[in-house]
């Protein structure tokens, strides 16, 4: 059996799909299935189930599957330590982070690392929704800072280490809201008003279904900032980061709805994100470290 054969066995597995298998390694869909049945030939017993519409695994498969994860993760982590003994630190770092996160908590960790690793190109991008996470996932970035829950995991191995609380928050622009007080505000009365709500996410939670409400006019957008506009211009009510309106809170530009056996807030983490699958250059685990040691003492003041 080869490498790349269990590659394509673990990919399956994830996508589901031999056309998302032969996408992902640049290989035609003949080819993978040619190298599956040569993998199940070499294990001698059947890997997959082929009586479905789409090529699955069967439980012999789901077992050798375990193991084989555990030989592709230990090449990649073998992969990433030859490239850091090659190269020392590492000539550049990509950290994406998404766009509801303020990347400013970054800044006081990059600073020392300009003046510990001044030949290191640091490469920071933001990214709208949780796409951030699909960029560690294949490899395009090294750290990641989103918000984040357990079920992420589903859609990559990551590690994590908390970076600060996240809020979400249910607001509008008063003039919105017309004659009705904010406080005297109904369920009812939001189904009349329109929703703006984001697009959907590639990896990440769908609001919509969270809200479950059918107002009968919605606008969608792509990023929260857009987002925030057209909340400040009252085109409509929507859930939002805490942090990108606390100034437009205290103006009185926008109000918190606040109504009783609604959602009306959800509480997360944002988290500093790598893969688990690579080990980590010198600037890299520095930046962890920091964030780390910070989480440490977080938790350790709030347990004394």
């Amino acid at each position: 059996m080869k490498l790349n054969q269990l590659e394509m066995l673990v990919l399956l597995a994830e996508t589901g799909s031999v056309q998302a298998v032969s996408e992902r390694m640049h290989r035609t869909q003949a080819a993978v299935s040619m190298a599956l049945k040569g993998l199940e030939e070499d294990v001698g017993v059947p890997l997959f189930d082929r009586s479905g519409y789409r090529l699955t695994l069967s439980a012999q498969g789901r077992q050798f599957l375990r193991q084989a994860r555990e030989v592709v993760k230990q090449h990649q982590r073998l992969h990433s330590l030859a490239a850091q003994l090659q190269t020392g630190a590492e000539p550049q770092l990509h950290i994406t982070y998404d766009y509801t996160c303020a990347p400013a908590v970054l800044f006081p960790v990059l600073q020392q690392v300009q003046e510990q690793f001044p030949a290191t190109e640091l490469l920071l991008s933001g990214e709208s929704q949780l796409r951030a996470l699909r960029r560690i996932r294949e490899g395009e970035a090294e750290l990641a800072l989103c918000p984040w829950l357990p079920i992420f995991r589903q859609h990559g191995d990551f590690e994590t280490v908390r970076v600060r609380p996240f809020e979400l928050w249910v607001v509008c622009a008063p003039e919105l809201l017309g004659d009705v007080a904010v406080e005297q505000l109904q369920r009812q009365d939001l189904l009349e008003l329109p929703m703006l709500i984001p697009q959907n996410q590639d990896i990440g939670i769908d609001l919509d279904q969270i809200m479950r409400i059918p107002s009968q006019q919605r606008i969608r957008v792509n990023d929260s900032i857009t987002q925030r506009e057209l909340l400040l211009a009252g085109m409509g009510w929507g859930i939002i980061p805490g942090d990108l309106i606390g100034d437009a809170l205290e103006r009185g530009s926008l109000v918190r709805i606040d109504i009783a056996g609604f959602l009306t807030h959800v509480n997360l983490e944002v988290h500093l994100v790598r893969s688990a699958e690579r080990i980590a250059g010198p600037v890299e685990e520095m930046i962890w470290q920091f964030f780390s040691k910070s989480s440490d003492s977080v938790r350790n003041d709030y347990m004394q």
